[in-house]
């Protein structure tokens, strides 16, 4: 394992090493990357990023399972190939072991057999390194309120659906063409679930109480035989109701 020398990686502080006090309630944020230019870069990149800390980081997949269990950061930024054990796998234990941290890949690969993998390792978010920072604070802002954020050039067109935790491979959904099994609202949810929206933010775009909203994907994810948000932000993508 790897640190960068001006993180602070101690589970109850909340002081960065560069003398800044880090806002009250911030997101706590674990880098887990084998390159230490990537892992400086990111560090850099989201000090100056209103309410995120970076509270550690990792160089490898066993680094960040170390990590993850001292700090329970709130959100993981974890890299695919690694040293030792791969980000995919550190992603499957992580989810396992501490399911209320979430973990966005953040890899230069824009490959949709990794994509795939990584929400069936129950991912909630899949970036490419060359994405913006906004984009990137927005999808960890995202994560840690249970959204989703995939931002890939896969079109996933013609492939079996992904599940959290299935091993033996993905599944085949219902009818994917058919969009006539949702209704307008329903859709309008899935785009907004899709662009990685929590339900609060989803209930304050559609003026609806946050109650329905948190009805409406259950009744999509039933139609459309989706596992969870991810599975269904990925559905959307397939459907191109992502934008």
């Amino acid at each position: 394992m790897e640190r960068l020398p001006s993180l602070i990686a101690e589970s109850q502080g909340t002081t960065l090493a560069h003398g800044k006090s880090a806002p009250p309630g911030a997101l706590r944020v674990l880098i887990v990357d084998d390159h230490p230019v990537v892992r400086d870069g990111l560090q850099a990149m989201l000090e100056v990023s209103p309410g995120l800390e970076v509270v550690g980081a990792a160089a490898d997949g066993e680094g960040a399972l170390e990590q993850a269990r001292r700090l329970q950061p709130d959100v993981v930024l974890m890299d695919i190939r690694m040293p030792g054990i791969n980000g995919i796998e550190a992603t499957q234990r992580i989810k396992a072991a501490y399911p209320q941290t979430a973990v966005i890949i953040l890899t230069m690969y824009d490959s949709e057999v990794y994509l795939l993998e990584a929400l069936r390792a129950g991912a909630a978010g899949y970036l490419v390194k060359d994405c913006s920072r906004e984009l990137l604070c927005y999808a960890i802002s995202a994560a840690a309120e249970g959204g989703t954020m995939v931002r890939s050039s896969q079109p996933l067109k013609g492939m079996p659906w992904p599940r959290a935790g299935d091993k033996k491979g993905p599944q085949e959904t219902k009818d994917l063409g058919g969009r006539e099994q949702l209704t307008g609202r329903e859709r309008e949810v899935l785009r907004l679930v899709a662009q990685g929206r929590a339900n609060k933010e989803i209930a304050r775009e559609l003026s609806l109480a946050e109650v329905t909203v948190k009805k409406y994907v259950q009744s999509l994810m039933g139609k459309l035989g989706a596992a969870n948000r991810t599975g269904a932000a990925i559905l959307a993508l397939r459907l191109g109701l992502a934008e």
